[in-house]
C-alpha cells in the first residue's frame, strides 16, 4: 500500500483559490491578508490535513528560524526547568525554540557525546544554539559556524571560544555551603562528585579551595560519584563506612545529595550519628518536607532570562560573544543541615 502524499502549501493554494505566496504569508504572520481570504485558505488546509513545516523552511532557506535548545542530562530537574524557562520566556518575545537532548555514551570506561545527536539538531539549521548543562565531551561543537551563535548554560566551555556561557559562581557557591557547614560545628566535611567534564572538575576544586580558605585544607576528603541517586549513595556508603567519617557531605548536585541522604538515614537507623547533607541545583524535589536538602540555587529564571535577552536583543549576540557571565548564587538553608 503506497502511502498518501503529504499535502504542500501549493496544494493548499490551489484549493481555496488563491496564489502560493498568498496561502503562506496566512501561516507565516498574522497580518497582510484579508480575513475573507485567510478564512479560504485555512479551511482548504484544514480540508486537506495540511499542518506547516517550520523545518522544511528552515532547510530551503537555509537560515532557520528557531533557536535550539540541546538539553545534556534528562535526569537532571535543574536543567529540565532551565531548558523550559529558556523556551518560555524566548516565546514571549516572539522567539520560537525546539529542545533536543544529547546522547551520552560510554567508550573504554569514558562518557561520550554521541555527535548524531548533535548533528540532528544542527541539519535543522537552528539560528542559535542554547547548551544546557555540562558535557563530557565538547568537541562535536567545534565545526559549528560562527554564524551560529553558542550559548551554554550553567557550565563552562572554555573549548569553545566564541560561545557566551551563562552560568552560577561555582566558587562563591561552595564557598557559601562550606561557611554554613563551619557556622553549624563541622569541620570534617567531605565532597561526592565526578570529574567527567571541566565543569565538574571546577566544582570538586571550589570545594578543595574553599577548604582550603577556611583552614581546614588538611581535612578535605573528595570521592568519586557520577550525578545519579545510586551513585551517591555507594560514594557516601564508602565514606561513612571509614575509621574517621565526615560530619558533613557536600554533593556535586541533588541528585547526588537524595542518594547521600539514603545512606545517611540508614546510618542513623543503625544507631549511628546523622550527618549534615548539602545539594547543589536546589531542585523542587529538594523542597519536600520528606527531602529538606539544603542546596545552592543557582538563580534559574535569571539564567534563562539573560539568554532569552542575548538571542533577542539587536547586537546582543555580538555584544557577549566570547564572554562568560556569572550569577550570584544564593544558599537555601533546609533540616538536611543542623548544628552539632
Amino acid at each position: 500500500m503506497v502511502a498518501a502524499k503529504r499535502p504542500t502549501i501549493r496544494d493548499v493554494a490551489e484549493a481555496a483559490g488563491v496564489s502560493k505566496s498568498l496561502a503562506a504569508l496566512v501561516f507565516s504572520t498574522e497580518g497582510g491578508v484579508s480575513p475573507d481570504r485567510r478564512e479560504k485558505v485555512l479551511e482548504a488546509a484544514k480540508k486537506l490535513g495540511y499542518t506547516p513545516n517550520q523545518w522544511a523552511r528552515s532547510l530551503r532557506s537555509g537560515s532557520g528560524s528557531f533557536v535550539g535548545i540541546l538539553l545534556n542530562d534528562l535526569h537532571n530537574p535543574l536543567l529540565i526547568q532551565i531548558a523550559d524557562l529558556t523556551r518560555k520566556i524566548l516565546l514571549e518575545r516572539g522567539q520560537q525554540s525546539f529542545i533536543s537532548a544529547a546522547v551520552i555514551t560510554e567508550k573504554n570506561g569514558k562518557r561520550i557525546v554521541d555527535p548524531s545527536s548533535i548533528h540532528s539538531l544542527l541539519d535543522l539549521r537552528p539560528k542559535a544554539l542554547v547548551i544546557v548543562g555540562g558535557l563530557p565531551d565538547l568537541k562535536p561543537f567545534k565545526q559549528i559556524p560562527d554564524t551560529i551563535p553558542v550559548i551554554v548554560a550553567s557550565s563552562q566551555a572554555s573549548s569553545l571560544p566564541n560561545a557566551t556561557i551563562v552560568r552560577a559562581d561555582d566558587h562563591e557557591a561552595l564557598r557559601l555551603l562550606v561557611r554554613h557547614l563551619i557556622e553549624l560545628g563541622h569541620s570534617k566535611i567531605a565532597y561526592v562528585g565526578p570529574t567527567d567534564s571541566e565543569n565538574s572538575i571546577a566544582r570538586r576544586d571550589a570545594y578543595l579551595s574553599s577548604m582550603e580558605f577556611f583552614g581546614l585544607g588538611d581535612l578535605a576528603v573528595t570521592q568519586l560519584a557520577d550525578r545519579f541517586e545510586d551513585r551517591g549513595y555507594a560514594a557516601a556508603k564508602l565514606l561513612l563506612q571509614g575509621a574517621n567519617p565526615p560530619t558533613a557531605i557536600v554533593a556535586f548536585n541533588d541528585n547526588i545529595a537524595f542518594g547521600v541522604q539514603s545512606a545517611v538515614q540508614e546510618l542513623v537507623a543503625a544507631g549511628r550519628n546523622p550527618v549534615a547533607v548539602t545539594g547543589f541545583d536546589n531542585t523542587f524535589v529538594a523542597e519536600l518536607g520528606m527531602v529538606s536538602l539544603t542546596s545552592i540555587e543557582q538563580e534559574k529564571e535569571a539564567i534563562a532570562m539573560k539568554i532569552a535577552e542575548i538571542l533577542t536583543t539587536p547586537d546582543g549576540v555580538e555584544d557577549y560573544r566570547g564572554q562568560e557571565i556569572k550569577l550570584m548564587p544564593r544558599l537555601i538553608a533546609r533540616k538536611s543541615t543542623f548544628r552539632i
